[in-house]
């Protein structure tokens, strides 16, 4: 009877001809799978981890409560003081000064890309005045240390524009 109204019944669970039937407003009504309060206000603290769908218009929540919650804000809690203490503010300022720390580890980021392209490129002059003559064409070949790809495909590009056609073999 209790399906027939609209309760919803959890997949894999098993139930007797009579069950109990709980209500969360308007938002569920579903057969007892597991509750075992009288009524929800005896939960006490109720905090969210996580939310999603499990199928089509289905949707698992999964929390914690009472003193578990009153754990995990505590823990929560401590998280966000050491956080706030090694950016050096407190906990109203963490998202702006983790975003800070975010933006100049960026930028830092691109400066080092860049001087990594100048070594690079310096480097290149260097490498030039190695390259042997073969039956008129030119070989280059090098140990390039400290220079990620995109600083070896630079050295290649400048090594190409002062030879036209060679052989160049950076690693």
């Amino acid at each position: 009877a209790a399906v027939a109204a609209g309760a919803i019944a959890l997949f894999g669970e098993k139930y007797d001809d009579e069950v109990r039937v709980l209500s969360f407003g308007e938002f569920s009504t579903e057969l007892c799978g597991g509750t075992h309060v009288s009524r929800t206000g005896d939960i006490g603290l109720f905090k969210i981890l996580s939310e999603g769908g499990v199928a089509a218009g289905v949707r698992r929540i999964e929390a914690v409560t009472g003193q578990g919650a009153l754990d995990y804000v505590a823990a929560t809690e401590h998280r966000l003081r050491d956080v706030a203490g090694l950016v050096r503010g407190n906990r109203d300022e963490v998202v702006e000064k983790v975003g800070a720390l975010v933006d100049r580890a960026k930028k830092l980021e691109r400066e080092i890309d860049q001087l990594k392209a100048k070594l690079a490129s310096g480097k290149g002059t260097d490498i030039a005045s190695t390259a042997i003559d073969i039956g008129g064409a030119k070989l280059v070949s090098a140990r390039v240390d400290g220079a990620d790809a995109k600083a070896l495909r630079a050295t290649v590009d400048q090594l190409k524009e002062k030879f036209g056609s060679a052989v160049i073999v950076l690693g």
